[in-house]
């Protein structure tokens, strides 16, 4: 049976996973990828490195947040956020950096050519997802 989650329920979901999937469209083209991610109650958080998935998003800020909870085909738990990205700097960023721990930050790659600077791939890039509406869905075998 097929049932739209509470918003508690929503929540502990996106509070308890670690990997959703993000959404973003530019240029006619459409994409979506998996990252780890830290959810606040408010917002989602998440770290990535500069490539086609901030290239999307600096052009189009309107962003898709999937996370899954499967049991079986017929046993599953689903949230979809709709949301607006933006780019985390300073304080917020370092913050942000420790709640997502060490296991969910990749360690940045130092440019072959000059240790002491990092390639414009290799820099890192610290976002959040503002939550603009939420839903959930499960289906339960009867």
């Amino acid at each position: 049976m097929l049932s739209d989650l509470s918003p508690e329920v929503t929540n502990h979901l996106l509070t308890t996973q670690f990997f959703g999937r993000i959404g973003c469209a530019a240029n006619g083209q459409v994409l979506v990828v998996p990252v780890s991610y830290f959810y606040d109650g408010q917002a989602i958080y998440g770290h990535t490195r500069e490539g086609t998935k901030t290239q999307f998003l600096r052009q189009n800020p309107a962003v898709c947040f999937e996370v899954d909870e499967i049991c079986s085909p017929t046993s599953w738990r689903s949230v979809v956020v709709q949301g607006m990205y933006e780019e985390l700097e300073g304080d917020e960023r370092t913050y942000i950096e420790q709640q997502l721990g060490p296991g969910r930050i990749a360690p940045q790659k130092l440019a072959q050519s000059d240790t002491s600077e990092l390639s414009p791939l290799d820099k890192s890039v610290v976002y959040r997802i503002r939550i603009i509406k939420k839903t959930g869905r499960s289906e339960t075998k009867e």
